[in-house]
């Protein structure tokens, strides 16, 4: 069903109908079964806006319905619910579909925590439609929203209702009683999470690899490969990968051929799907792995395609849910020892190089100089907290140092912090060493670096009197402190001297010699700190040539498929990461969306952003094959264009 150019979700009633608003199942893709059979029993919930009573599938209530929902579209918002299924297996989701037609106004909708089930929240995406019927130009608008929740118990359970609020009224769909089955896996799948070293410290990265060891289909015909058994059978979308969402979103996945004995002692053939991702642990103890599952449709039929032409290719007819989560994941972490802590550390594991340099070193009693400090080493510095410069007490003894917290700049493997310090005493000679200290894991021992001290010169700050303003006269030599004042000091009222009489005649060629050297001194310096800028803050080069780079990524997209999904998808995440300066190829959908929506963006344009990325991945899962310039091309050009209007 179209609907404003692009596809529009539906689901056939009984009538052969296309219903809009109603759940269907996404086209088999990566980790989806390639012939899906869905249930008998599965049917579609629908609910009247605002009300969670289920209406019964008749003819002349259904039509009464569709009236209704026409007339309350004329009106205002609309939302209606809608479920995948009543009966499911343990790990296998039930998703709850929001549909809001034309809402001024709306929050995320709202989902109660219940015992045994897993609620997790997706943004489905916006879709327009413009429509022009003899010269009356109508807007349509439809958000739709995925509750998706897993249950993790067997027998018949009752999901919590979905709440959401339209233009300030609350709608609710009320609970749902579903059917849970217990799938038996047995030996069809086992999970393993295999870590490089079984003890790591918290801000220790490890190499951690995630194997799936699934038992491969064979019968007396078809003997299915794992290139098969991946594409087929594994759900990627119902599972939950953990830290390895970005591997499988990179298709970064490798397989070999194992074997393990059963039961009975007898060796039996695996597949095993390896993960591989370096994982920065948060907190110590046994590492988590509850958010790890995989789903997978395990084929009970299978046939031969009639497509294979130069091998033999089969296709999945019918298949039944299994699921395996980690059971024991055997990597301990280990907090820093508590023992011989410096007070000046903050949490930095890992091997550390310090340098600080100031900037200017010549300078009067409160003037602010930049103090400029750069970690570098090997560990996750995104997260590297700066040295604690306004409590150590040789810093702040003859400077005064503000007490915010700093937010430093990443390039590549140094992070960058810098603080304006203002001397106290005309007396000051240095800036005195800065501490930062450091866990190491090799040596399990606390490393304390101190900078060198900066030699200054502080000369005296004092007050002049107007005579000495008037007439010219030396400031008198004494020694001066800068002292915090409240409010503003009183002025000086010597009226008869400020109104001294100077006969001064300037000519014309001094009025413009007055008039040009301030305007060519503002211009030079403006260049030299627009110079200085794109030298110096690699973060402001990256945002002048974000546009330029993503759209000669944009115009190498030449075909469409997964080879273009993945040019779309790179220029437009390479262009968030260049506007917000975060790095490069670690940026994913959420992420940017994140990201986006922090910085103020138009909730449309970052809906918009987020569903060609959802395209994008959907295409390069599916693996589709096209031709000429891809769409999504097209509408992320667009989206950058808009983005180059805001600032982030």
């Amino acid at each position: 069903m179209k609907r404003g150019g692009r596809d529009c979700p539906g689901f056939l009633d009984r009538g052969g109908r296309v219903r809009r608003g109603e759940h269907r199942r996404p086209k088999p893709g990566p980790g989806h079964a390639g012939d899906y059979r869905a249930p008998a029993h599965r049917r579609a919930m629908d609910v009247a806006p605002g009300r969670g009573r289920r209406i019964r599938e008749s003819p002349v209530i259904g039509a009464m319905v569709v009236a209704a929902l026409c007339l309350s579209s004329a009106a205002g918002a609309e939302v209606r619910f809608s479920i995948s299924a009543r009966e499911t297996y343990v790990g296998m989701p039930v998703v709850i579909q929001v549909t809001i037609e034309n809402p001024t106004a709306h929050e995320p909708p709202v989902v109660e925590e219940a015992d045994g089930v897993t609620v997790r929240v997706d943004a489905g995406g916006t879709q327009s439609m413009t429509s022009i019927i003899n010269g009356r130009v109508q807007r349509s608008q439809t958000i739709t929203y995925q509750c998706v929740l897993t249950p993790r118990t067997a027998g018949t359970i009752t999901l919590p209702g979905v709440k959401i609020n339209v233009d300030g009224e609350w709608h609710e769909s009320g609970s749902t009683t579903v059917v849970v089955k217990e799938s038996y896996t047995g030996d069809l799948m086992y999970l393993h999470l295999v870590g490089d070293n079984d003890g790591v410290y918290v801000g220790e990265p490890i190499d951690m690899t995630l194997e799936v060891w699934l038992k491969p289909y064979s019968d007396r015909v078809v003997d299915m490969d794992a290139a098969g058994m991946w594409r087929q059978c594994v759900d990627a979308a119902n599972s939950s990968w953990g830290p390895f969402t970005e591997v499988l979103e990179r298709g970064e996945v490798r397989v070999r051929t194992d074997t393990r004995n059963d039961e009975q002692g007898r060796p039996q053939r695996y597949f095993v799907y390896m993960l591989r991702q370096v994982v920065w642990p948060e907190r110590p103890g046994r590492f988590d792995a509850s958010n790890i599952s995989v789903v997978v449709q395990y084929p009970t039929r299978v046939e031969r395609s009639r497509f294979g032409i130069f091998a033999p290719e089969y296709r999945v007819t019918s298949a039944r849910p299994i699921s395996a989560a980690v059971e024991d994941a055997a990597v301990q972490i280990q907090a820093p020892p508590s023992k011989g802590q410096p007070e000046c550390y903050r949490g930095a594991v890992g091997n550390y190089t310090l340098k600080v340099s100031a900037a200017p070193t010549d300078v009067a009693v409160g003037d602010p100089i930049t103090l400029t400090i750069r970690l570098s080493g090997a560990g996750r510095m995104e997260l590297l907290q700066p040295p604690p410069i306004a409590a150590q007490s040789s810093l702040t003894d003859g400077f005064r140092v503000p007490d915010e917290a700093l937010a430093g700049v990443v390039e590549q493997n140094v992070k960058t912090f810098t603080q304006s310090i203002r001397p106290k005493d005309d007396g000051i000679r240095e800036i005195p060493p800065i501490e930062f200290a450091y866990f190491d894991p090799q040596s399990e021992r606390y490393v304390t670096l101190r900078s060198d001290p900066i030699p200054i010169f502080v000369k005296e700050s004092g007050r002049m009197a107007v005579s000495q303003v008037v007439e010219g006269s030396p400031l008198p030599s004494h020694r001066t402190t800068l002292t915090e004042l409240e409010g503003m000091t009183t002025n000086y009222e010597i009226v008869d001297e400020l109104l001294a009489q100077h006969r001064i005649m300037p000519g014309w060629r001094t009025w413009s010699f007055t008039a040009a050297m301030p305007l060519l001194y503002g211009v030079s310096v403006l260049v030299t700190r627009h110079r200085e800028r794109v030298r110096g803050d690699t973060g402001f080069a990256r945002r002048r040539h974000a546009r330029r780079r993503a759209l000669d990524g944009l115009r190498s997209v030449s075909v469409g498929g997964g080879d273009a999904a993945t040019a779309v998808s790179a220029a437009l995440l390479g262009y968030v990461a260049d506007r917000c300066n975060l790095p490069h190829g670690g940026l994913t959908r959420s992420d940017a969306v994140t990201r986006l929506n922090d910085r103020g963006v138009a909730d449309d344009l970052v809906r918009e952003i987020d569903a060609v990325l959802a395209e994008c991945e959907a295409a390069r899962y599916a693996a589709s094959v096209g031709g000429g310039e891809s769409f999504s091309a097209k509408r992320a050009r667009a989206c950058i264009q808009q983005l180059e209007r805001c600032r982030i």
